[in-house]
Order: C-alpha cells, then sequence, then structure tokens
C-alpha cells in the first residue's frame, strides 16, 4: 500500500500539471504532438521510457484488487505495451499520434480523461 500510495503522490500531479499545460498550451501542444510522428529518435527515445517506467510500477505494484490500486497497476500495463509498440510497431503510434492531433474530440477526450485520473490518483496519494 505505501508503494501504491507513493507512485499516486508522484503520477497523479504529474497528471494535473500536464493537463493545466494542455488547456494554458493547446495550440503548442497539438503541434508538439503532430511533430512527435516525424521525429523518430524522440519517438524511440519516448518508448523506451515508457516501457522502461510502466516495468518499473509492475515490478513494485502489480496489485490486482478491486480497489484504486489497480489504477496503478493498468497504468503501469499501458506504459509497457506503450513502448512496446513503439519500439516495435512504430508506424502504429505514427498513425496514432497524427490522428490525435488532427482530431479535436480525441484531443479532449485525452484531456479530460488524464485530468480526471490526476484528481483521482492526487485524492488518493495525499487525502484519502
Amino acid at each position: 500500500m505505501e508503494t501504491t500510495v507513493l507512485i499516486a503522490k508522484i503520477l497523479g500531479p504529474l497528471y494535473l500539471v500536464a493537463t493545466l499545460g494542455w488547456v494554458m498550451n493547446r495550440d503548442f501542444y497539438k503541434k508538439m504532438i503532430a511533430e512527435f510522428s516525424g521525429n523518430h529518435s524522440v519517438m524511440y527515445i519516448s518508448g523506451i521510457l515508457a516501457f522502461l517506467f510502466g516495468a518499473v510500477i509492475l515490478i513494485f505494484n502489480n496489485v490486482w484488487r478491486a480497489d484504486w490500486q489497480v489504477l496503478i497497476t493498468i497504468i503501469g500495463w499501458l506504459g509497457l505495451l506503450k513502448g512496446l509498440t513503439i519500439l516495435v510497431f512504430p508506424q502504429v503510434m505514427i498513425k496514432y499520434s497524427r490522428a490525435f492531433a488532427e482530431n479535436s474530440g480525441l484531443f479532449y477526450f485525452g484531456f479530460a480523461f488524464a485530468f480526471a485520473l490526476g484528481a483521482a490518483l492526487t485524492w488518493f496519494g495525499y487525502f484519502a
């Protein structure tokens, strides 16, 4: 439980700050996401980092319970899968990132989801 709370204390504010950045600099982030698919070196490094952070989260917190702690485990698995996808199937991630940047609905859904996740993790990490 202590590890789960620690991870929530790190990821919750990170998601909240990132979504604040999205709100305040929408055009910048849309452009950045669109450019991501064209910069193969950055994409490769982000794949390594996503895989690494996903693996680290799972090493310390692979908890499958019917409570909030499973959110951390799911984030770990998603990070691992994202890193794997970028490293093994980069064309899939290029296609996805372009669609995300061009589709306002997807962009705002991603924002809303990240904000809600950040708020929940911050709550469980600091206040619950």
